[in-house]
């Protein structure tokens, strides 16, 4: 079904197979939703303890509080969005970095397998430990060597060797095609 949903809305070659479909952890979710969830609920500790001191209209103070709440309601709304269009696709040709940066505005880029000079996965702290969650990193070969990066995903260390062996496997078929490339002109004298 996802594979689906892809196909129609991004361009896969011929014969271009997914092979994962990766999306930031739960718990980078929870991580990033904690802050604003906390905001939400402040107006519900902070006016019982201030409202004795302060003679303000109920109306409308049940106006700031509801302003408040559509406003931690659309920042809650905004990372979630975030979260779920965020979206690694590991194909056996390429990997296809979908980036929602902001709510409008989403950066789309690929990277071919033959490409791939490195792949760091990396751990920080308890929590990624215990739920098995990291940053992939992965860098690019030529002259102008990039990084592309997501941080939170699951099992970032499966990735990485699905990665690394439609790489193998890239590397191997251009080794191939270049081999036999070299030996048909001796073999036409």
């Amino acid at each position: 079904m996802k594979q689906i949903a892809f196909k129609k809305s991004l361009h896969f070659q011929d014969g271009e197979v997914v092979l994962q479909v990766v999306r930031k952890h739960w718990f980078a979710l929870l991580s990033d939703s904690t802050g604003v969830l906390l905001a939400a609920i402040a107006p519900f500790i902070i006016i019982p303890l201030i409202a004795p001191y302060v003679n303000a209209n109920p109306a409308f103070i049940v106006f700031i509080i509801s302003l408040w709440l559509l406003i931690a309601l659309a920042m809650l709304f905004t990372v979630w969005t975030n979260y779920y269009l965020d979206i690694w696709i590991v194909t056996d040709k390429r990997i296809i970095n979908i980036d929602q940066i902001h709510l409008f505005n989403r950066d789309v880029s690929t990277l071919r397998m033959e490409r791939v000079q490195d792949i760091k996965v990396e751990k920080y702290g308890v929590f990624s430990t215990i739920f098995d969650f990291g940053n992939l990193q992965v860098q690019t070969a030529g002259p102008e060597s990039s990084f592309y990066y997501i941080n939170g995903i699951p099992n970032p260390s499966n990735i990485r060797n699905t990665i690394l062996e439609q790489v193998d496997m890239a590397t191997e078929h251009k080794n191939r095609l270049e081999y036999n490339t070299e030996q048909r002109p001796s073999e036409s004298e």
